[in-house]
Formats: structure tokens, sequence, C-alpha cells
């Protein structure tokens, strides 16, 4: 007989606010201690940790809720592929909301360590690469999006993709966290695994991190800039510009990412079928409540403070 109610989405609700408490308390804390290993305790205690105690505890199948199935190694690379020509795209809407932001002050840098060097490249790929991309997809398209796909696939990826944006607390990156995340939702639900969304997750945050590490790399080499010809242009307006240049680049990239996109459609079909089924079959219709989303309004609430704070420090700068 199937367990209908084992991952209730009241209970993942509380878990996601209980998490986000954390986060901004004992993650920022440790952080602030050590950026490096601040952010291990993160994703591994305060991430990871929580979604499979909440499973174990309630007597359910870690294969079956996080989808812990095998993916091809031709997905793999497609995947790999995919997220690569999303990243401009993620990226360009980020750079939309920065440039509103710019108009009220000074965009503040994102608290993300960057490598100075070969051997902190290689750390950062293991913590913001490896371990972000393992801890949160077990929570975000693991955990959260099993719970919530009895409202339905399509509502299951946007919540989790909005929940998964949400939870990054910065009004400057939570578009693109929210294109990935459903970029990421549609490839595990494609493929029935969750190694899907870690494969797209561990090479976007690779991505990040190796351009961190060039920038700095070719900026230490190069020339410093001359601050009065930099000084002529408003930060308002160089962003300007860089969402123009990346937004073209981003069609260019999107098209190419939803020609991939359209071979795993094609080659996951069936698979696609047999899920769409088992959701329709085992898992009973349930109306949305404002109760069961209790904490996830008091998360919007968290959220828009901590924006409110971020806009202060834009402004006053």
């Amino acid at each position: 007989m199937e367990k209908k109610d084992t991952i209730g989405v009241l209970g993942i609700n509380i878990l996601y606010l209980v998490t986000a408490l954390l986060l901004l308390t004992v993650g920022y804390y440790v952080q602030s201690k050590d950026i490096k290993s601040g952010l291990i305790i993160t994703e591994y205690i305060l991430v990871l940790l929580p979604p499979l105690i909440y499973i174990k505890l309630k007597g359910d199948s870690f294969k079956r809720v996080l989808r812990l199935n095998k993916l091809k190694g031709k997905h793999i690379l497609t995947i790999v592929g995919i997220t690569i020509f999303v990243y401009p795209v993620a990226l360009f809407f980020n750079l939309i909301v920065m440039t509103v932001l710019s108009t009220l002050g000074k965009i503040q840098p994102p608290p993300i360590p960057t490598a100075n060097n070969i051997g902190e490249y290689f750390v950062l790929m293991l913590i913001i690469a490896m371990s972000a991309g393992i801890c949160e997809e077990v929570f975000f398209r693991g955990l959260v999006m099993r719970g919530y796909e009895r409202f339905g696939q399509v509502n299951a990826i946007v919540l989790s993709a909005l929940l998964f944006g949400l939870f990054h607390f910065n009004i400057q990156n939570f578009a693109g966290p929210m294109i990935l995340g459903l970029v990421f939702g549609f490839l595990v639900y494609r493929t029935d695994s969750i190694f899907a969304g870690i494969v797209g997750h561990m090479t976007n945050n690779g991505i990040a991190v190796t351009f961190g590490f060039l920038l700095n790399y070719f900026n230490s080499k190069l020339p410093k800039p001359n601050v009065e010809v930099q000084n002529q242009m408003s930060s308002t307006m160089q962003l300007i510009f860089a969402t123009i240049f990346m937004g073209m680049i981003a069609v260019v990239a999107g098209s190419i990412a939803y020609f991939l996109i359209r071979m795993i459609i094609k080659e996951t079909k069936s698979v696609s079928y047999r899920i769409n089924n088992e959701v329709e079959n085992n898992v009973e219709p349930k109306k949305m409540s404002i109760f069961i989303f209790t904490p996830i309004l008091l998360t919007v609430i968290i959220f828009i403070y901590v924006a409110y704070i971020q806009l202060k420090y834009i402004m006053a700068a």
C-alpha cells in the first residue's frame, strides 16, 4: 500500500523555515569566523543533515524520496552542456535586478570567496561546487520537490525553484537561482534522478568559481584601469551595457540550451510518462491551504526584511 502522507508538505515547510533561520544565524556566525569552514558547516550540517533526518524519522526510503537513480553517461554530458548555456541566462536576470538596484546606490559585492591561486581554486571547487551541489540539491530537488509533487509536477518544480531562490537571502541573487532551479527541477523529473540536479548545480557553481579565479588572475597581471576614466561612466550605465551585452549572449546560449533540453525530453519520454502515471495514480490531490504554507509565508517575510536591510546598505553606500 502506498504511503501517501509519509512526506508531508507542512513538515517540509517547517523544516525549510527552521533551516532558513539556522542559515541566517548559525550559518552567518560560522561563515563570519572563517568563510571556508563556515560554508562546509552550513552545507553539510545545516542544509544536508535536516532532510536526511526528516526522511529517516518518517520511515521513508532515501532512494524513493531523493530519486537516487542512475544517470546515463550521455545525459551527464548533455546536462553539463545545458548548464553551461543556461548560465548566461541566469546571469542576465541577475543583472537586470542589479541594474535596477544600482539606481538607488552602490551595488554591494556578493559575499562569495574567490580563488587567488590554484590551491584555493581546487579548495573552492570542492566547497562551493561539489558540496553545495550535493547538499542543496538533496534539500530542494530531493525532499522539497518530492513532497510538493502532490500538487502536480509543474507546481513542484516552480515552488521548489522559488524556495531555492528565497533561500539565498540576497535580493541581488534571487532571480538567477530561481531560473536555475526551474531547469534543474525539470531535468530531475525527466531523468527521474537527483544526480541530474547535482551535476547541473556543480557545473553552474564550478563556472562561477572558475570565472572568479580567472578574473583575479587577469586583474593581477593587467595594468590597473584609469580611475578618472572609470568614474566618467556611472555604475548604472556600466550595468546597463553589461545587461544588454549579456542579454544578447543569453539569447544565443539559451537557444542552444533549449535544443539540448529537447534532446533530454526526446530520450526520456517513456520515463516521464511512467512518473506522471505514478504521481496521478498514487498521490491523492490535495487542496493548497494557507495553514500548511504559513512557514513559507514567514520565510518570505524574513526575506523581505533581509532585502530591506540590503537596500539600506546599497542606498547608504
